[in-house]
């Protein structure tokens, strides 16, 4: 019993590391935001741009998915995620203004 019960521990903290961190989920939010956007009369290139944003974050979509439906329903989790989110845009549109300078 006291085996079965390590191994379930080492399962379950093996399943923690390799979820993806807020920071990541909020990232990938804005940037999927930013693509559909950009992309928005281009359904194609957009699905096109959203994949390779998935692939460069090493997240699926239904890990990316099922983090956001976690977070939904915890209310400082999803304020948490959503400060992660507008940060990250700030920085991009910081980002995008020093290029415009330029």
């Amino acid at each position: 019993m006291k085996k079965y019960l390590i191994v379930l521990l080492v399962f379950v903290a093996a399943c923690n590391l390799f979820s993806p961190s807020k920071d990541e989920i909020a990232h990938l939010y804005v940037d999927i935001l930013v693509a559909e956007e950009e992309y928005k009369s281009d359904t194609d290139s957009m699905k096109i741009v959203v994949n390779k944003l998935y692939k460069n974050y090493d997240i699926t979509e239904e890990d990316y998915k099922s983090e956001l439906e976690k977070y939904k329903y915890d209310e400082e989790t999803w304020a948490e995620f959503f400060v992660y989110a507008e940060n990250y845009l700030d920085t991009l549109k910081s980002q995008e203004k020093k290029f415009d300078k330029k």
